[in-house]
Formats: structure tokens, sequence, C-alpha cells
């Protein structure tokens, strides 16, 4: 695991299983996620559904995520490519 993320441990213990430590993830970000996706759709509710929907595909696909990157980064990628496909 990349030692200057704060979240790797907490990834490697959702990956082993462990389904509470995905709550300190969501906890820590949704606030920042939801001012990114406002900011790109202008709809509150839109924003609320696009951060949602990122979180529960972040977990389904955390298998795939690569720890030599930030957990902040792949998931805030995925709020921008989810926001993006909202608007269109």
């Amino acid at each position: 695991m990349f030692d200057g993320d704060p979240d790797a441990g907490l990834v490697a213990r959702c990956l082993q299983g462990e389904v509470d430590a995905f709550e300190p993830l969501v906890l820590r970000y949704q606030r920042v996620l939801y001012n990114v996706a406002w900011r790109l759709l202008g709809d509150r509710e839109d924003a609320r559904d696009v951060v949602q929907g990122a979180f529960v595909k972040a977990w389904r696909k955390l298998a795939t995520f690569d720890p030599r990157h930030r957990f902040f980064s792949w998931i805030y990628r995925i709020v921008v490519n989810e926001s993006l496909n909202a608007r269109s």
C-alpha cells in the first residue's frame, strides 16, 4: 500500500471483508464529493444521487482500485465521470 494515503488501511480492511471499514471513507469524502458534483450538475438532488451512486460503484469495484494511488483521487474521478454522464 502507498504509505502516504491515510485511506490505504481502510481500503485493505474492506478488501479483507470488513464492511464497516468503508463507512469512514464515506464520512470523510461525502461532503467534498457532493460539492464537486453540485458544481458540475447545478442541481442538489442530482448531485446527491451521483455521489451515492459513486460510493456504491466504488464499493463494488474496490478490488480494481490500484493502491499505488490515493483513494480520494480514484473516487473523485468516479464522481466526475458520473456527473458528466448525468448531464448528457
